[in-house]
């Protein structure tokens, strides 16, 4: 982790401990705000020691202070000293799912447990079921939140280590005085979470060469700071085709293509036609639906890697977003998209300073004034409306009617158990407002599973109405989880990718999400953002 998120990782991690301590929720989003702010920027050790932090907007003096003395001396007394004044695993005891404060402080005091591994022995030996408010349900909870948070050790999401990663690679590269470099296994295919950075290295002919690039790996590892394990794979001129085929392949691609004994081959290309098939890039190396696919000449129907005209489900500071929508709709026209779609948090995600009438009307105002100031670009006007508890939308029909498009989200009651939470969704799918689903199972990779569903129902009901799936795109969701790719297809479903972008450098986050549906194999017709502005335009009016 760079200097820069770890500054992110600080103000989290202040924000939930003022949370923690019942500290003022002002001072509260205060810290979630600065944390926002800070994401893309990449000068902020520059800015402290020029005095400059407080310039950020979001960053006032105690956080520009607290900031200072982290990036220039790596010390926070102020994390520290929230931390020490807390009960001994009240932090890490709310992390599980269905243990907020309270129930965290009851298990301290009544049961003296005071780490996860206590209150898993305690859970093991039914000790919670003489605690009032706790019960088999939510113990039982409690222990696969438990079994959940054990296996996701070891791993970090994909966007988490992206740039590292590619950072790595171009070191590596230099390091091997010339020989082929690439990258392998689960991150050339683009997992959304990763163990290791594998790369496959060639051995050139001749001794000498070979004991070059041997020797500049060595180097490599020797000096490479990483967040994960780096594996290297090595592979002699001849062999660098198949070794790279075989390295990156998962097992059900790797079967699909027969599981080939080796044969030497020094390019990827030259493998794949000798087995009768077009080069199927990486990212889409997975089922093996997509060597079958290969076969019917069907890859060029997926989506391309630059295939996307615009983007929906963006948030200015309007709510919890970090900038202005002007600000966003300039990047974007930087980017080359050619239209936006806005859509911040309606009035019941008080958490987020969901929108007022009154701020939705100054909104208003202000998409109209900048659809003026850009007339080569097309602003779409929309809300992400909570889904309310029994399936209904956040605002009045009169207030939804107004938007161009509306995203229907969860942000609350996680714990409804799969019936009611798909009754929930199926309900705001039939509210004639909705023409998106956000984040549809609300998982946060390596921190929360997604929420019971019957997925098949859902899926079925958005299709019939002609609602659109989000592919969330933010690094922490990557939801709907690309292995429903065949589901989607075969039902004919629309999807849209968002980036849920809460600042410019946000909208970058859509390349993960491109990612995730090209190993869905999702074609570039099904991807509602993939389409001209005007035929989107008709869509959400469903003319």
């Amino acid at each position: 982790m760079d200097r820069n998120s770890e500054a992110i990782a600080l103000l989290e991690d202040m924000r939930r401990l003022l949370e923690l301590s019942g500290e003022n929720p002002f001072k509260v989003r205060a810290f979630a705000r600065a944390a926002e702010a800070l994401e893309g920027l990449e000068d902020l050790e520059v800015r402290a020691r020029a005095g400059t932090l407080e310039e950020i907007p979001g960053i006032g003096k105690g956080i520009a202070e607290v900031l200072r003395e982290f990036l220039l001396q790596g010390s926070a007394r102020a994390r520290d000293a929230l931390l020490s004044a807390l009960p001994a695993g009240l932090a890490e005891l709310t992390e599980l799912p269905g243990v907020g404060p309270k129930k965290a402080r009851e298990l301290i005091e009544e049961l003296g447990i005071s780490s996860v591994g206590e209150l898993e022995y305690a859970c093991r030996e039914n000790r919670l079921l003489k605690l009032k408010g706790f019960g088999p349900k939510l113990q039982q909870k409690i222990l696969e939140g438990i079994a959940f948070r054990n296996s996701a050790r070891g791993f970090q999401r994909l966007g988490d280590v992206f740039d590292q990663a590619e950072r790595a690679f171009e070191r590596l590269r230099a390091q091997v005085g010339g020989a082929r470099v690439s990258e392998t296994g689960a991150l050339r295919r683009r997992m959304e979470v990763l163990s290791a950075l594998e790369f496959l290295v060639e051995l050139p002919e001749g001794g000498a060469a070979a004991a070059r690039a041997r020797a500049g790996v060595d180097r490599f590892l020797a000096e490479e700071p990483c967040a994960l394990p780096v594996k290297i794979h090595f592979a002699e001129a001849r062999d660098f085709g198949f070794s790279l085929a075989r390295t990156t392949a998962s097992e059900g691609h790797w079967s699909a293509l027969g599981a080939p004994a080796p044969f030497e081959t020094a390019g990827e290309e030259e493998f794949y036609a000798k087995l009768g098939l077009p080069w199927i890039p990486p990212e889409m190396r997975e089922t093996g639906e997509e060597v079958a696919l290969a076969r019917s000449g069907g890859l060029a129907a997926v989506l391309g890697w630059n295939g996307l005209q615009g983007l929906f489900h963006c948030h200015t500071e309007r709510s919890d977003g970090a900038t202005s929508l002007e600000a966003l709709v300039l990047e974007a026209r930087r980017l080359g998209y050619r239209y936006l779609g806005v859509s911040d948090h309606s009035r019941s995600a008080f958490y987020a300073n969901g929108l007022t009438p009154e701020s939705l009307a100054e909104q208003e105002k202000e998409v109209r004034r900048l659809r003026e100031k850009y007339p080569d670009f097309t602003l779409f006007w929309g809300i992400e409306s909570d889904i309310l508890a029994d399936g209904s939308l956040d605002y009045e029909p009169s207030v939804l009617s107004r938007f161009d498009f509306v995203i229907a989200s969860i942000h609350s009651r996680f714990g409804m158990d799969r019936q009611a939470m798909t009754e929930r969704v199926l309900a705001a799918i039939r509210d004639p407002h909705t023409r998106f689903v956000g984040h549809l199972t609300g998982r946060l990779l390596l921190d929360r599973p997604g929420y019971e569903l019957d997925m098949e129902r859902v899926l079925l009901e958005a299709a019939e109405r002609g609602v659109a799936i989000e592919l969330n795109s933010h690094p922490a969701r990557l939801d709907i989880d690309w292995r429903w790719g065949g589901e989607l297809r075969r039902n004919g479903l629309r999807v849209s990718i968002n980036p849920d972008a809460h600042e410019p450098a946000g909208l970058a986050d859509v390349r993960y999400g491109v990612a995730m549906a090209r190993k869905a194999l999702l074609s570039t017709e099904s991807i509602v953002n993939a389409r001209p502005a005007a035929e989107v335009s008709r869509w959400l009016k469903r003319s």
